[in-house]
């Protein structure tokens, strides 16, 4: 096996693994960490997927993200991601930064990720989260 597709496969078998995620707000808190599964696939992975937060969901428009969430904390240089920073996921200890990406206008994902990810997507506007977090892995 050529060692340079290790990588590669790992970030392939976290995402396999990933669980699709519901957040409805920006507070909450888990009272059992073994059983918070928000911060153990972000304790694993870097970042998790969101299902909806608050009323925004995959195909949501720009407007209602807008609306839900006020300015992003930093819109990058391709345009397709927004960055809100200290979200929190309800009924969880999982916290990071909220990343919500676009396509033809329309929300093409949510997703919480690390502080590491966030400052890895800032300095590489235009990679996915998935190969941020193969290379932080590296």
């Amino acid at each position: 096996m050529n060692m340079s597709n290790i990588p590669l496969l790992r970030a392939a078998a976290l995402a396999a693994a990933l669980v699709t995620l519901s957040a409805a707000g920006f507070a909450g808190g888990s009272p059992n960490p073994s059983e918070d599964r928000a911060l153990q696939i972000m304790s694993r992975a870097g970042y998790v997927q969101l299902a909806r937060v608050s009323d925004v969901r995959v195909g949501s428009s720009i407007r209602s993200a807008f609306d839900a969430f006020g300015p992003a904390n930093r819109i990058l240089s391709d345009g397709t991601w927004l960055v809100y920073k200290d979200f929190h996921v309800d009924q969880s200890s999982a916290h990071g930064t909220l990343v919500v990406s676009f396509k033809d206008g329309r929300v093409s994902g949510l997703r919480l990720v690390s502080p590491n990810v966030a400052v890895a997507l800032v300095a590489h506007p235009g990679s996915s989260i998935e190969s941020v977090v193969v290379a932080l892995n590296r």
